[in-house]
């Protein structure tokens, strides 16, 4: 009986280790994924074309959108604590979103050769980053005479007339798209790729890089008050660590 166990447990770990056979390792001319990105500086999504060269390279082509923060936002709340009020960032002047749009190579460094293996690679992307700010507008109070009644005006954030102790909250995040301005820039990342999807066709894995936005001016995200000391500084050049979480397929196997 005890052989038996023995044999059987042997059996399995062969099993598990045994490489796919030759026969089944599929060749693939194009694979497409989409993936959940979270960084130093926001986050966002993408979609990824890839076509292969050869067994180990892939050109790829792709987009992104992010949404980016600054270093300096600091969620506030109305000071009376009213539950209706929604929080805000105070001296926040503009949200900013970008577009990409990419080129850049794969390269496979080691081959999933178990299908409960992991496939590693490096990726390099390039190209055009496009910077939309769109303003924020808040709840702002104000006292009717001559009864002294307050009362509520949504207006653009004007850090020359708007106080934490006049703003109620943030206004509905719809208002302001019809005000988006173009930033145009280009951006540049590098990353490594971990995917250990079980099945031949599909993909899912995880990315880990570095990515970098160069745009032609500083975007304005927080307001510049006269105290230079204390003012947040806008960027022009924006670095950024990320991981994204991506899923999808690789087919037109030749």
């Amino acid at each position: 009986m005890r052989l038996l166990l023995v044999v059987c447990l042997f059996a399995v770990f062969e099993a598990w280790s045994q490489p796919i056979p030759e026969s089944e390792i599929l060749l693939y001319k194009k694979l497409r994924q989409i993936g959940f990105n979270i960084n130093t500086s926001g986050y966002g999504m993408n979609t990824t074309f890839g076509r292969y060269t050869d067994a180990k390279n892939l050109w790829l082509f792709g987009a992104d959108v992010m949404f980016v923060k600054h270093e300096k936002e600091t969620k506030t709340w109305n000071p009376v604590n009213d539950p209706s009020a929604r929080p805000y960032f105070y001296g926040k002047l503009n949200n900013f979103y970008t577009v990409r749009l990419n080129v850049g190579q794969k390269k496979i460094i080691t081959e999933k050769l178990r299908r409960s293996g992991v496939q590693v690679s490096y990726n390099w992307q390039v190209g055009p980053s496009f910077g939309f700010t769109k303003p924020i507008y808040l709840e702002i109070i104000y006292m009717e005479e001559p009864n002294n009644q307050p009362y509520i005006e949504v207006e653009k954030f004007d850090p020359d007339r708007h106080y934490i102790d006049n703003i109620y909250g943030r206004a509905s995040s719809l208002r302001g798209f019809d005000e988006l301005k173009l930033h145009t820039g280009a951006f540049g990342k590098f990353s490594f790729c971990f995917e250990y999807s079980n099945e031949r066709e599909r993909l899912k894995g995880i990315e880990a890089g570095a990515a970098a936005d160069l745009f032609a001016h500083r975007i304005p995200i927080m307001a510049i008050y006269d105290d230079k000391s204390t003012n947040p500084k806008n960027h022009q050049l924006f670095l950024s660590l990320y991981l994204n979480f991506f899923i999808g397929t690789k087919y037109d196997q030749k």
